[in-house]
């Protein structure tokens, strides 16, 4: 009963907050990479328009968290998966009429937008319409919970339907349901992609890690050439990849152009990216090895994306003794893969398709979890204290090592146990 009563409470104020300010609003939505390109699409336009820009903060992407992120919260009082407390909520409840009358400044908002079950997109579009918004792909995440892809497809394309008069819609066409919708003339359209022909494309794309030479930190940097049919221009960014790093600059270049921003304001937002935590970070590794650690979340196409950016990583350099012979005591590239979990029917499928990408990519592939031995790896562990005294052993200078799964499996106690 209380959550029906706090997601209306929210929404009431929300709406009269967006009447009173009018902000042109981007809402962000997607199987995978809808954080990322939130983040991204902010970077840029706070480059071009300062403090008039806003996005929601961390992970407010729920039919609870819109609500919270329009009248301007950073993050709820409890976990949204804890609304069952509704004393924690009373700071919320007396503040909300209250936040309606912060924030005027601004003009655009960013909002990512996620459904936990069918619905929640259609919930959130009765009051958030939006002047542009931007889908990244649609997969199989929570699968489990919507039944089918045809209904995750009507989810999603909720925020097209949604569009205000005149808006456009910023499309991925490298996924096929994408590339369908662009074709269907439903919609007035910006197309970007890495494998087709599009508005927005990217060209030259080189990704590596580097030193920080001031703090001896490890830096993602990738670098890439923007074409569109208005413009060319070379961009970087700290993050790391191609699809997971390159599609929400290309993302971000379309909504910058359909706001008239100039190409240096997308250059310089471009350079402010970071990853965001448990994203795709990087990190000194125990034996001196390297740490990818993206261990926030996963599913097929965000573990797909991950082992892509292993495959194209460059190997460090393998010892060559005196004799001119190579031996590979390190500069291996290490997998270690957790459950995708809330696929349902196709888990089994799923983990075995994507376990047979990860053994053509890497040169070590290790599994935890139940569902995880479908991945088919050399290693399989049950125990994360197994797991963690093996890669101690395991681990050598040089050594890539990628750790992924669903944020169920908390790998992020992996990470921690490795890091030098």
């Amino acid at each position: 009963m209380f959550p029906k009563i706090l997601k209306n409470y929210l929404r009431f104020w929300a709406r009269l907050y967006l009447k009173r300010v009018k902000p042109e609003i981007i809402a962000v939505t997607g199987s995978a990479g809808k954080t990322s390109t939130k983040e991204v699409i902010f970077e840029v336009l706070k480059a071009g328009f300062g403090n008039q820009v806003r996005k929601s903060e961390g992970n407010l992407n729920t039919i609870y968290g819109v609500s919270l992120a329009i009248l301007g919260f950073k993050k709820p009082p409890v976990p949204l998966d804890r609304l069952f407390s509704p004393w924690a909520w009373i700071p919320v409840l007396f503040s909300a009429p209250i936040k309606i009358w912060a924030n005027s400044q601004t003009k655009y908002l960013v909002l990512e937008i996620a459904a936990d079950k069918p619905g929640d997109v259609k919930f959130i579009t009765t009051f958030v319409k939006p002047t542009i918004s931007v889908i990244t792909n649609i997969g199989s995440a929570h699968l489990e919970i919507f039944g089918s892809l045809e209904k995750i497809i009507q989810e999603k394309t909720q925020i097209l339907h949604a569009l205000k008069e005149g808006g456009t819609a910023v499309l991925n066409i490298d996924d096929k349901t994408l590339e369908k919708i662009s074709e269907s003339g439903n919609f007035k359209t910006i197309t970007f992609a890495l494998e087709k022909q599009a508005d927005v494309v990217a060209k030259n794309i080189t990704t590596e890690i580097i030193q920080n030479e001031s703090d001896k930190t490890l830096l993602p940097l990738t670098k890439f050439q923007i074409v569109t049919e208005k413009n060319k221009f070379l961009a970087q960014t700290h993050t790391l990849g191609r699809e997971a790093n390159v599609y929400p600059a290309l993302a971000s270049t379309a909504v910058a152009e359909i706001l008239s921003l100039k190409s240096n304001a997308i250059i310089e937002g471009l350079k402010n990216v970071r990853p965001e935590k448990h994203r795709m970070q990087v990190f000194h590794g125990k034996n001196a090895s390297i740490i990818i650690d993206d261990v926030y979340n996963a599913n097929p196409l965000s573990v797909k994306s991950a082992l892509n950016t292993l495959k194209i990583l460059p190997s460090q350099p393998v010892r060559q003794s005196p004799d001119g012979s190579r031996h590979l005591s390190g500069g291996r590239k290490i997998a270690v893969l957790g459950d995708m979990l809330e696929l349902g029917k196709i888990s089994e499928d799923a983990h075995k398709l994507i376990g047979g990408y990860a053994l053509q990519v890497a040169d070590i592939v290790l599994s935890i979890g139940e569902k995880a031995g479908d991945y088919g790896a050399e290693k399989k562990f049950s125990d994360k204290d197994e797991l963690k005294i093996y890669l101690l052993n395991e681990a050598r200078k040089g050594d890539i090592i990628l750790i992924k799964a669903s944020r169920g499996m908390a790998l992020e106690e992996i990470v921690e146990a490795l890091k030098q």
